[in-house]
């Protein structure tokens, strides 16, 4: 499973922006009220249980960091917001610079906490009695950059035991664990709708939930129920192939180990029902997988590998 947290921006002179908006499906509802009036809304009624749902795709609406200027094309005040409730790594850099400069000089990594906007710098004319032009670029990745984590922390089940599971692919798996923001995860297959847990505690980061099904299709690389925790060490848990509607945490909530956050599903890329876990850190500006220790059912605290967790 692979994940990006990133969009990369230019802006010239002339301010312009690309992006590219991933595509999900949202539930909306209709209902008729006792004066006859029917309604609309991507909230579920609650004052009556008499209503049609359906499932839309609609363009993803959800907040994203950016970089904003606040000063004018000849006098750019550039800060960047963080929508997240978990800090991210802001990369800053000049694509052309023409009788230009930027203060501070760039390129340059910026740590930005979470929920903030934090000023980044300006640019100016080298020569104010000559023309000057200027186009700069950004791009962000979850967590701070190079926390210094805990790597012998042991992590528990993240999945409420419900009988006999096992791990189908672990670190290194050749199927999909081979980039580096998988190559140290775990494959657990479990039944559509298994609880699954916190394996330790931290802040709802991000999520998502309103991707319907997964196949093993690349299309389906970015079609993924999701919950991000942030750990307080600078580390994230991924818990993905969520089911459909099954988060049940919000954004900045705090968690605790073993804490119900969603229920297992098959969304995203994809060959059947199972739970896809990683421990992740920004590491130079770059989303990677890191290797983590699990408490088996036993008590023996290892390396998670491929076989039953007895």
């Amino acid at each position: 499973m692979q994940q990006t947290f990133f969009k990369t921006f230019i802006l010239a002179f002339v301010i312009g922006l690309i992006t590219t908006t991933p595509v999900i499906a949202k539930k909306f509802y209709k209902h008729v009220d006792a004066d006859g009036i029917v309604h609309y809304s991507d909230k579920k009624p609650v004052a009556t249980d008499d209503y049609e749902s359906w499932q839309v795709k609609v363009e993803d609406s959800q907040g994203k960091a950016s970089v904003v200027n606040r000063g004018t094309d000849r006098m750019p005040l550039l800060y960047a917001v963080n929508p997240y409730h978990g800090p991210i790594s802001v990369r800053l850099a000049m694509t052309k610079a023409v009788n230009a400069r930027s203060d501070p000089p760039w390129p340059k990594i910026y740590d930005v906490p979470a929920s903030t906007d934090y000023y980044l710098g300006t640019i100016e004319a080298i020569r104010d009695n000559k023309s000057w032009s200027y186009a700069y670029q950004y791009s962000y990745r979850p967590g701070q950059n190079n926390p210094a984590y805990d790597a012998d922390y042991a992590y528990r089940l993240p999945y409420r035991a419900v009988g006999d599971a096992f791990i189908s692919q672990g670190f290194s798996g050749t199927f999909s664990h081979f980039d580096e923001q998988n190559k140290y995860a775990i494959d657990i297959p479990l039944a559509e709708g298994t609880d699954v847990v916190a394996a330790r505690g931290g802040v709802v980061m991000d999520y998502a939930e309103d991707f319907i099904k997964g196949g093993a299709d690349e299309k389906n690389l970015f079609r993924n129920n999701f919950v991000r925790i942030a750990h307080d060490d600078g580390s994230m848990g991924l818990y993905a192939h969520l089911k459909l509607e099954s988060v049940v945490v919000g954004n900045g909530q705090r968690v605790k180990a073993g804490q119900k956050l969603a229920e297992s599903g098959d969304t995203g890329f994809s060959t059947g029902p199972h739970l896809h876990f990683a421990i992740q850190i920004n590491q130079n500006h770059n989303l990677i997988s890191v290797p983590f220790n699990l408490q088996y059912p036993n008590g023996e605290i290892k390396q998670p590998m491929p076989g039953w967790l007895d």
